[in-house]
């Protein structure tokens, strides 16, 4: 088996219906499908039901929502050389496993992929900041090279660093930069990491409305990645200017939903950076290290 996708779903049969048709689209078919549903219910039946027949699907139920708790469950049952793990509302291109694959074929130091998105529309997404050429992965521009539903990863090397955290991603209190982490305990561990900026994964905007809902639980997630990760101050203070200079400037433009947007973002960083529990994360890390 080449490919396995681990799909964490919470109550979206819809979405997932939409990326399991364009899964079957892919020119590239070596793949297994593992559907961790935390619904609770029987919501994802006709769904499963309906694919079953046309893709190679495993259908686990999980108790806990928590999207990242999720990924480890289907990660414990996935066979294939590559990890994948795409959001249910997501969408692949006909070519991304083909282009993955020949990817990993023709470098076999490569130890994780990532690329950019675009939103459904095909356009430049509102998702965030983004590398703009293809280049190798470091330490410093992982922060806006690398997004976890567009991330492909040797599947030895993400049990070896144990996969994502679980206390980090949806239904943690540090909703995101859960990828970050990932990509950096993989590249500590020696692994290669790239960023393809060609390699394209299709993913809707979110409205203002739920941008500003989440800025901050967002912003706290990355807060907390930065300080677990022992971020070069110089790197942490860009993530703190930015949201900052935001403020200010749509505070002068008189422009107060946007300015309330960037405040929340820079709260929730620095409530994350600060927090006890980045602390002692960093800590454990640094005593990791030391020991080894």
């Amino acid at each position: 088996m080449r490919f396995s996708l681990v799909i964490p779903t919470l109550n979206r049969p819809d979405s997932l219906e939409i990326f399991l048709d364009g899964l079957c689209q892919q020119s590239f078919t070596d793949l297994e499908v593992i559907i961790v549903d935390q619904s609770g219910s029987n919501l994802y039946d006709n769904v499963i039901g309906e694919y079953a027949s046309r893709l190679p699907l495993l259908h686990i139920r999980s108790d806990i929502r928590q999207c990242r708790y999720a990924c480890a469950v289907g990660a414990a049952q996935a066979s294939g050389d590559i990890i994948a793990f795409p959001d249910d509302d997501c969408l692949y291109l006909p070519d991304t496993l083909s282009h993955v694959d020949e990817a990993f074929r023709k470098n076999p130091d490569l130890g994780f992929l990532t690329g950019s998105v675009i939103n459904c529309e095909g356009h430049k997404t509102r998702m965030g900041r983004w590398l703009q050429k293809s280049t190798k992965l470091n330490q410093k521009n992982i922060w806006i090279g690398l997004i976890e539903f567009n991330m492909f990863i040797r599947r030895d090397l993400y049990n070896a660093v144990g996969g994502f955290d679980t206390a980090m991603g949806p239904g943690c209190r540090f909703v995101a930069a859960e990828g970050q982490d990932l990509g950096l305990r993989l590249l500590r561990s020696g692994a290669n990491g790239y960023f393809d900026a060609d390699l394209l994964v299709m993913h809707p905007d979110k409205s203002d409305e739920v941008g500003r809902s989440r800025a901050r639980s967002y912003g706290r997630g990355m807060g907390y990645a930065l300080r677990k990760n022992e971020a070069p101050l110089s790197l942490v203070m860009i993530f703190f200017i930015r949201p900052l200079g935001g403020l200010v400037l749509n505070q002068f433009r008189r422009r107060s939903d946007y300015g309330a947007y960037y405040l929340r973002v820079l709260a929730g960083r620095v409530e994350g950076y600060f927090s006890k529990a980045a602390s002692e994360a960093a800590s454990e890390k640094t005593h990791h290290t030391v020991v080894r």
